[in-house]
């Protein structure tokens, strides 16, 4: 068994923010500022803050990381320094990342902008006294705002893997909380949503072949920018799959720095144990497996004072077992492509989400989610939003899924992965990009097709190897490999280094 990593401390609250009425203490060593008459901004340290004023003179705030996608455009804040106030929003469909920009400033006025699935969370709520707080964080909501932790809305505990491993947002499990969704931005002044595009407008008739060629120009685009801004190689958390294969790819072909590694848990497969350095080795790139030690219990307790049982036990496991705790930069990874074919078997729904009830209840179904499930209510207020927001070529079901999967379950595990010191970086969380995936015709973006397209095209040596192939594949030619995984996942181990 190898020695275990050195470890990077977990820190309560990194990268979170907190807008308050007043000033108060949050955390050592946070910084605090008044935005406006009732309004202060509470913010760790570790969370990037940049200023800029539109053409218009107006302040602007972004919280969080973001990157123009755009190689011919410059930073975000240089873009919007050129336009005018209302130009903003749209402006912000081109920025990949994780990210809230506030603005316009204008004394207690302003608007608060989520990015294309809401991963950096903004959850909001008002006090017993009716005071509007705004955080990332759940659980320093149900700390500081009085009253809001008296009542649950979604009492279930989530389960990994099961049912609705999330709580469906605009509502959150606090039942005074709710959580911004991306097609929605919030009115400082009056405490309250309005809609906002969810992306620029999709285009069907453009053709495939140059929806794939403009996707990729700008992944790279935001890959380059990202090595750039940061001085250090991104690290890549590479699997057996699709997704990760193909930003390992497209930095393979712009010659740019990379560092593919693979954590290994007992519920890998085969392939996502031996394909990747052999994946790297064909780019070019030293691979760097991590070994995780069992659950530390003493996390447990840091995990609720951070994230309020938001998430799973399971979906926790990477920072309960430290397995980013030797990590330090930048972690990229390819997920959200999962838009381009379909998550799961979410296709299989109604084509159309009428009447809302049916909707919900084969939602749940589909899901496995217990029938008269708390989780009903969030997704009903979800379809209600959407059907006075609706998009054109917008299918629900894709909505769904950025609504919902990203904007619901993956931003409240993105704030999890916050505890530690590696910053996660969304490199496809663009409204922009999405808008791109989507206008190209279902039936050739189903089946990954899209991803393996962009990796014939940026590197097509990686298509040597088979995607996600199951265990069964390797019995002939490993099957010390087949039941070694066998006997370590039956014993919740990590597996050992293999020599080959």
């Amino acid at each position: 068994m190898p020695s275990p990593p050195r470890q990077t401390p977990l820190r309560l609250h990194r990268r979170q923010f907190l807008l308050a009425p007043r000033p108060i203490a949050v955390a050592e060593g946070w910084v605090s500022e008044a935005l406006g008459p009732g309004l202060h901004l509470h913010r760790c340290p570790e969370l990037r803050v940049e200023r800029t004023a539109d053409a218009e003179g107006r302040g602007w705030l972004l919280l969080g990381r973001a990157i123009e996608t755009d190689p011919d455009r410059p930073a975000p804040l240089a873009s919007l320094a050129a336009v005018p106030s209302t130009a903003v929003p749209a402006l912000s469909h081109d920025w990949a990342g994780r990210w809230l920009l506030i603005g316009p400033l204008v004394g207690q006025g302003g608007r608060i902008f989520p990015d294309a699935s809401a991963l950096l969370g903004c959850l909001y709520c008002r006090d017993a006294e009716g005071a509007l707080w705004v955080s990332s964080s759940p659980a320093l909501l149900a700390e500081h705002a009085a009253g809001v932790a008296q009542a649950l809305g979604d009492p279930r505990t989530l389960t990994y893997n099961r049912g609705v491993s999330w709580y469906p947002p605009p509502r959150a499990r606090f039942a005074a909380m709710h959580r911004l969704l991306p097609s929605q931005a919030l009115r400082l002044l009056e405490g309250r949503v309005e809609a906002r595009a969810l992306m620029p407008p999709i285009d069907p008739a453009w053709p495939p072949e140059a929806a794939r060629a403009e996707l990729a120009r700008r992944l790279v685009a935001v890959l380059r920018r990202l090595a750039a801004e940061t001085g250090e190689p991104p690290w890549l958390g590479l699997t057996g799959g699709y997704d990760s294969r193909l930003m390992l790819a497209l930095a393979a072909q712009a010659g740019l720095p990379l560092q593919p590694f693979t954590r290994v848990t007992p519920r890998m497969t085969v392939a996502d144990r031996v394909l990747p350095p052999a994946l790297a080795r064909i780019a070019g790139y030293p691979h760097r497996l991590t070994f995780p030690a069992a659950v530390r219990e003493d996390r447990r307790a840091l995990l609720r004072r951070h994230a309020a049982d938001h998430v799973s036990k399971g979906d926790a496991r990477p920072v309960l077992s430290g397995e980013r705790d030797d990590l330090t930069g930048i972690s990229i990874g390819g997920h959200g492509f999962a838009i381009a074919g379909g998550f799961a078997d979410w296709r299989a729904l109604p084509a159309e989400p009428v009447p809302a009830a049916a909707a919900v209840e084969a939602f749940l179904q589909r899901a496995g989610e217990p029938a008269g499930s708390p989780a009903a209510a969030g997704l009903a207020g979800w379809l209600a939003w959407i059907r006075e927001t609706p998009q054109p070529h917008l299918d629900w079901r894709d909505r769904l899924y950025l609504e919902q999967r990203q904007a619901g379950w993956l931003a409240a595990k993105e704030q999890v992965s916050d505890l530690n010191a590696v910053e996660r970086f969304p490199i496809l969380n663009s409204a922009r990009l999405y808008a791109l995936i989507l206008g190209i015709d279902v039936a050739a973006r189903r089946g990954s097709e899209l991803q393996r397209d962009l990796i014939a095209t940026a590197l097509p040596a990686l298509l040597s190897l088979p995607f996600n192939p199951p265990d069964r594949a390797f019995l002939r030619s490993r099957p010390d490999l087949v039941l070694r995984r066998r006997v370590f996942r039956a014993a919740g181990r990590w597996w050992p280094r293999l020599s080959a």
